[in-house]
């Protein structure tokens, strides 16, 4: 408790980085912030602002890229690509209807954060309708993977070097079979749907 409470002596300037760095990239820099407050290397309370705030400003800049594209200009294009006007309409009511529920549970996944946003901008909702709940959810996010992070770097810190050994080649293993599992899987859906074709 007392790490915690400290005052911060350090600079400001890693904190400062891991903000900018996060508009680029959020999940790793969190990732990256869990681990550097469980070597304490960082202070717990100014990195969570600084993935907070960084994640925000990234997601304020999703919402205005979709807030002054042109929407006319999708649907006059619409029919002459395929896509069916009278839906981009209804889903635009129905993201106007439910914005707020819509953004909490898009960023509490994976992947789904960016274009909800981009929907959003893109429907014109306005943003003090939705900012309390995006807020919300993302406090939820950061401090969940923050606190999963701090204390998996912190087991594996404690444990005997020989543990440390196991436990990282286990989580290696673990990674890599993920990514060749996701490889297959994606390969398999691709040789379905030209089969389909």
């Amino acid at each position: 408790m007392y790490f915690i409470l400290t005052p911060i002596t350090e600079s400001i300037l890693p904190y400062l980085a891991m903000g900018l760095t996060t508009i680029l990239e959020g999940l790793f820099r969190t990732l990256a912030g869990g681990n550097a407050i469980s070597g304490m290397y960082l202070r717990p309370i100014p990195v969570f602002v600084a993935v907070c705030s960084g994640n925000l400003m990234a997601d304020m800049a999703w919402y205005n890229l979709g807030r002054y594209s042109q929407m006319d200009w999708i649907k006059r294009m619409g029919p002459r690509i395929g896509v069916n006007v009278e839906m981009i309409d209804e889903m635009e009511l129905e993201i106007q209807k439910h914005a707020p529920r819509f953004l909490f549970l898009a960023k509490l996944t994976v992947g789904l954060p960016v274009p909800s946003l981009i929907a959003t901008g893109l429907s014109k909702v306005p943003i003090r309708r939705w900012i309390g709940m995006l807020v919300l959810a993302e406090l939820i996010r950061t401090s969940v993977f923050v606190t999963l992070v701090f204390l998996y770097a912190s087991a594996i810190g404690r444990a005997s070097s020989e543990m440390q050994v196991i436990l990282l080649t286990m989580t290696g293993f673990v990674v890599i079979s993920g990514m060749v599992w996701w490889k297959k899987r994606s390969k398999r859906k691709v040789s379905e749907i030209r089969i389909n074709l």
